[in-house]
């Protein structure tokens, strides 16, 4: 067996568009010390490192060179400020190859593709050169120079990968994923100053028990034989291939504290305290786009004077913080809404807007709804804008959960209760219906004794005895908690068990085509 292969056992617990901070041109922040240019006299031959470094230079002269490397600018500019010395390559150090070689190979364990991080060429031309070491008594030292730049191009590569993930959504105008990563910033060549390289791939990674749960669920399922995985096995293991670069996009989901967590692909909202599961509740969300949207968009591009950008009401994947919740709130209608859905229930029924109660602005002006020609109002000619009054047919329900975002989205409750038992509840406008709004109230006012129950279900009008007007109530909360509203299509349960979902905005592709299948 080789020795690479060996080694490989113990680093199994170490577990496209563009990546970003692709820097080209960053010195190193730690000085480089150089190893002595000193010959080494082995058993059968002469290790003369000033070939070595003759041949690490001509490397990057040779024009395949830019086609091989990922990262060619980066690391021919690493070692021209080293003067083209070596840096991984030691010929007496066998053992230390075969370390490299298993932490590349410990990317297959997080669903990444080893041949990436040029995995089979690398055990290849080690296992030449140990023969022409050991048996022709000779060394090929360009074969050893193109395994030192290998090295150094897949190493770099595969940090950023652990750190930032392989596929950035952020460059991709169809994933609708807004999440800015708080990581801190991996400089390009910090792995070549690391002494333990497997603990410094192992803290790269997300350290939150979700990443880790899902990743030894993979581990596990891998151990099949692929000649013995069916079809419903691959298509698993592609799901939580996509769901660990996932996790890997950001580190917003700590161990500790309370968060509100809504999963889109689930329809479900889950709120954490110190990874106890306080709440569950179903949610409905954001309707899918259409299926000529891609089209819809590049003919806006090309001439935006005669198409419109088209709208979609995917609910957009980010974070903020909760910081106040309204009761009995008012709503004021969006514009796209107005004009797409609103203005044709009127020309459908032209007591639509009595019925459900709307107010009618003409500017700052409330007009009398019968006073206007429905007919020939089109979207191209609306100026009128709707409001609800709190009420029980009021769109937002009996309260919302604010926190002030680009999107206008926000968490709420709703009168059409019968959304929750769809299978598919992709039903709404971008904004998150909760069916439990209730206990999330309670949850987050829990500092907040004053705002008991009792309270809040007199305040929202649910024990009213009388027809009494609602009033809409701004409640600051005492303390923020942070919303993350994500995209996972597999999850593991409190019971750890796999659950996989329906991929609603069908995502799953653009991930796994960028991972390679």
């Amino acid at each position: 067996m080789k020795p690479w292969r060996t080694v490989g056992a113990f680093l199994l617990g170490l577990a496209s568009c563009q990546l970003p901070q692709q820097e080209s041109e960053i010195a190193p922040s730690i000085e480089y010390v150089k190893r002595p240019k000193v010959e080494i006299r082995l058993d059968k031959v002469l290790f003369n490192q000033g070939l070595l470094v003759s041949e690490i230079e001509n490397y990057f002269l040779d024009l395949d060179s830019d086609s091989v490397l990922h990262q060619h600018d980066l690391v021919q500019n690493f070692y021209a400020l080293q003067g083209y010395e070596p840096h991984w390559i030691d010929i007496s150090d066998t053992l230390q190859h075969a370390d490299f070689l298993s932490i590349l190979r410990s990317s297959e364990l997080h669903g990444l593709n080893e041949n990436t991080y040029h995995f089979e060429r690398l055990a290849t031309n080690l296992e030449n050169l140990s023969f022409f070491y050991f048996e022709a008594g000779s060394i090929n030292y360009q074969l050893w120079a193109e395994s030192e730049i290998l090295f150094s191009d897949a190493l770099i590569l595969l940090a950023k990968h652990f750190k930032y993930g392989a596929f950035d959504p952020l460059n991709c105008e169809n994933y609708h994923y807004f999440i800015s990563s708080d990581h801190e910033i991996l400089e390009p060549f910090q792995v070549f100053y690391e002494k333990d390289l497997s603990s410094f791939f192992e803290n790269l990674l997300p350290s939150n028990v979700h990443y880790k749960s899902l990743q030894n669920e993979f581990a596990k399922r891998l151990e099949t034989p692929e000649n013995l995985r069916t079809s419903k096995d691959v298509d698993t293991l592609n799901v939580l291939r996509v769901n660990l670069e996932r996790w890997r996009w950001n580190s917003l989901f700590a161990d500790t504290g309370r968060v509100v967590y809504v999963n889109i692909p689930a329809f479900e909202m889950l709120v954490f305290e110190d990874q106890s599961l306080l709440l569950t509740s179903k949610v409905c969300v954001g309707t899918k786009r259409p299926r000529d949207y891609a089209s819809q968009l590049e003919d806006y591009k090309k001439n935006p004077r005669l198409h419109k950008k088209p709208a979609h009401f995917e609910t957009p994947i980010f974070r903020d913080d909760i910081s106040y919740m309204v009761l009995n709130p008012l709503w004021n209608v969006p514009s796209s809404i107005a004009k797409k859905t609103i203005l044709r229930n009127i020309q459908k029924d032209s007591n639509y807007l009595s019925k459900m109660g709307y107010l009618v602005y003409s500017g700052s002006e409330q007009i009398d709804p019968h006073s206007v020609d429905w007919e020939s109002v089109t979207m191209d000619n609306f100026p009128y804008r709707f409001q609800q009054p709190a009420g029980d047919q009021n769109a937002l329900g009996k309260m919302k959960f604010m926190f002030p975002n680009r999107f206008a989205v926000y968490l709420h409750d709703t009168p059409t209760k019968r959304d929750f038992s769809r299978q598919n509840r992709a039903v709404s406008h971008g904004c998150v219906r909760v069916e439990n709004y209730m206990e999330l109230a309670l949850i987050l006012l829990s500092d907040m004794p004053k705002y008991d129950l009792d309270h809040l279900r007199k305040a929202i009008g649910l024990d009213k005895k009388t027809d009494q007007e609602m009033k809409t109530i701004n409640l600051p909360l005492k303390s923020t908690t942070p919303i993350i509203i994500d995209y996972k299509t597999a999850w593991l349960d409190i019971d750890g068990n796999l659950q996989i979902f329906s991929d609603v905005y069908e995502r799953d592709r653009l991930v796994l085509d960028a991972l390679g299948r």
